[in-house]
């Protein structure tokens, strides 16, 4: 399966982490953007390298169309809102050498991704 990021086309590699709102920290592409521990589904993911959200489903370059209401099943967060904290990233950033709590877009709005 062919997952990169369809701005930057940056792999991302197993060692690197999500945060979701309830604290877990996980590696997203291993679930499809849902989180293990509260089950929340993220619409929209952000890379590591290029820092740009888009929807996760876009990330998976090689996957038939998916029908996004069916994979929701009322698994979805509010809509986002610019003010809200966006689901920090950990890990270095590729090209920055590395990255710090100040690197992470904490006051950013909340985004979900889809599988």
């Amino acid at each position: 399966m062919e997952i990169y990021c369809p701005e930057c086309e940056w792999e991302p590699p197993s060692s690197a982490t999500w945060t979701c709102e309830c604290g877990h920290s996980w590696h997203t592409f291993d679930t499809h953007g849902r989180c293990p521990e509260c089950g929340t589904v993220w619409r929209e993911t952000q890379c590591h390298e290029c820092r740009a959200w888009s929807p996760h489903h876009d990330w998976y370059h090689d996957l038939p169309p998916v029908d996004v209401d069916a994979i929701a099943e009322g698994n979805e967060a509010p809509p986002a809102n610019r003010t809200h904290r966006r689901a920090q990233m950990h890990g270095p950033a590729r090209g920055s050498g590395g990255s710090s709590a100040a690197d992470a877009p904490t006051a950013q709005a909340l985004r979900r991704v889809l599988p």
